[in-house]
């Protein structure tokens, strides 16, 4: 069989860590801010300094998949129709996660993605002159912000649209050279690893001015990331269940089907919110320049 085409998973291919969220809620203590050294004189006392502190809490959000199928389909289909199905729904279900990690919103029973966890300081606009050297110094800018933050640079990767790496991939200097095409072709861009999925819009132009529509690039510390596991994807099958179909209740034993479903259960959060650095109103694409 040919498979459906999905966007690429790539929020825990970056190498996001896990925690697992077994009673569905867990509070994580955190250092909101911190003590103050000051040098005293002699026989002069210390001054009094005092942390703050806060938590992150991470509460598990169900993300479902729900198939009826004809039995007679399962009967006499070559290949199993049954592995079609469930491959499928799992993708489906991994790139729907994926896509929530990078940009949701925390509303509609989901977790809250990089773009909305990002402090507002850390949310850049693309110079709408695209040039070599601006386009140097946008993706500067974002590393820039991780180092001025103090973030730890353990994990630092780059998300973007597919259409933005082929722009970065094929863009050349007045000499004709290419600039990052060398460097990519190892996996990097400046120094950090990147990868491309169709997750990242280039339909975020609603000014209706622009040739090009816009597209966001994040550079994100992926160690300062966290994925909270409440439960890991769960398939079941059944004969006798019931689904709704819209506002009516059908019954898959009557319609000789069979339900598959396919539950997880997680959240995502990050550390601090200026471990991520987002550039907006990306308009890059091939022959741009």
């Amino acid at each position: 069989y040919v498979e459906f085409l999905r966007a690429r998973a790539v929020v825990r291919r970056m190498g996001t860590p896990t925690l697992p969220v077994g009673t569905g809620t867990l509070k994580i203590p955190k250092l909101t801010g911190g003590a103050t050294a000051y040098y005293i004189g002699e026989n002069t006392a210390a001054t009094k300094s005092q942390q703050t502190t806060g938590q992150i809490t991470l509460s598990f959000k169900k993300l479902g998949t729900l198939v009826p199928m004809s039995n007679d389909l399962l009967r006499y289909s070559s290949p199993g129709a049954d592995t079609i199905v469930r491959n499928d729904m799992v993708n489906s279900t991994r790139i729907q996660e994926d896509s929530a990690f990078i940009r949701g919103t925390g509303s509609d029973n989901g977790p809250k993605g990089l773009r909305y966890w990002a402090h507002a300081d850390n949310i850049l606009s693309a110079n709408g002159t695209v040039s070599v050297a601006n386009t140097f110094s946008d993706l500067g800018k974002l590393i820039q912000k991780l180092l001025d933050a103090n973030i730890p640079m353990l994990n630092v990767g780059w998300l973007m649209a597919p259409r933005v790496e082929v722009f970065l991939r094929t863009l050349i200097n007045s000499n004709g050279f290419q600039v990052f095409g060398p460097e990519m072709r190892t996996g990097t861009l400046l120094g950090y690893p990147f990868a491309s999925t169709t997750s990242i819009p280039t339909n975020l132009d609603v000014s209706g001015t622009d040739q090009d529509d816009e597209s966001e690039i994040y550079l994100a510390d992926f160690a300062q990331a966290i994925i909270g596991e409440s439960m890991n994807l769960v398939v079941d099958a059944s004969a006798e269940a019931a689904y709704t179909d819209g506002s009516t209740v059908v019954s898959a034993f009557d319609r000789d089907q069979t339900v598959v479903r396919a539950i997880s259960e997680h959240d995502f959060a990050l550390r601090y919110d200026k471990a991520v650095a987002v550039l907006t109103q990306v308009d890059w694409a091939p022959g741009s320049v």
